[in-house]
């Protein structure tokens, strides 16, 4: 099986609208859902939408869903997440450890709850998280944790690791590779071998990767140079093959998730979500991935 998917999923009415757009033409078919989203309808919008669903944890961006006092650490004083990917991997490597590892905790568990009971009640958990950061050991340790003290019965963990040779195999692309996602993929990996051991030991399933690389960059032309390689590793190794894209994009004066993160809001403006939306409407690459 290869999934094609859309994070962000929940962010505002506008991108969701987009991603929506996706699946209604039948290109995607699964959906990345934030657990802290603010839309009040999202039960009733997912409802209408016969894809594979996902809960997004976030850590990053948005308001937490636990109580402020007992987040305060990764929360400013606005109520909003502080931190990104790194200002978390930073705060697990510091003093302030023990109690970051408290805090996210009780966020995560409010998450899978809220997720289980008001978003996605008796629909198949699956699991990732925005920024990746579910990736830092210690968050997923944390989340493996949460895991087992409630029992949940998980279907799936993104690991974002992707394969290395299929990337070799097309010197045409070098080029196009940002020195910024090579850094982000070579630190993933690593994380991905700290976090191999849990992983197996849980025995949840997880998939080979791709969109870290062409992350904000997932075109046609690059696509189609690299799934052939994909489907067959796929077909050696008897796994799955997730495929991310970020469709939902936010054009100028449009609602943000948060007006302060100008990092991430920048992402959520730039072209390359654009491009991306119109790769999932292009029913070749359809055809190519699902045939």
């Amino acid at each position: 099986m290869v999934y094609i998917c859309a994070d962000d999923y929940g962010m505002t009415e506008k991108s969701c609208g987009r991603i929506e757009e996706c699946v209604k033409n039948g290109i995607l078919n699964r959906i990345s859902i934030f657990p802290n989203t603010s839309l009040s309808d999202i039960k009733e919008r997912i409802n209408d939408i016969n894809v594979s669903l996902s809960a997004h944890i976030n850590l990053v961006e948005g308001k937490p869903v636990s109580d402020l006092k007992d987040v305060s650490l990764i929360t400013d004083k606005r109520g909003y997440f502080r931190y990104s990917f790194t200002g978390l991997l930073a705060l697990s490597l510091s003093l302030k450890r023990k109690e970051l590892e408290r805090q996210i905790y009780t966020e995560i568990s409010a998450q899978l709850a809220r997720w289980s009971t008001e978003i996605a009640p008796g629909k198949p958990l699956e699991i990732d998280s925005h920024q990746h950061t579910h990736m830092i050991p210690s968050v997923f340790r944390i989340l493996m944790r949460v895991i087992k003290d409630n029992g949940y019965d998980v279907k799936y963990i993104r690991i974002p690791s992707e394969p290395v040779l299929p990337y070799i195999k097309e010197p045409s692309l070098y080029k196009t590779y940002s020195l910024i996602n090579i850094v982000k993929q070579f630190l993933l990996k690593f994380f991905g071998f700290i976090n191999r051991r849990a992983l197996k030991r849980s025995n949840i399933n997880s998939a080979l990767f791709m969109g870290i690389l062409f992350s904000g960059n997932m075109d046609e032309y690059r696509v189609n140079k690299i799934l052939p390689h994909y489907l067959k590793l796929c077909e050696k190794t008897g796994r799955d093959a997730e495929l991310l894209f970020h469709p939902g994009y936010i054009k100028k004066g449009e609602e943000l998730f948060d007006t302060e993160k100008q990092s991430f809001n920048r992402f959520y403006y730039s072209p390359g979500r654009k491009t991306e939306y119109a790769t999932l409407k292009n029913l070749i690459i359809k055809q190519e991935i699902l045939k």
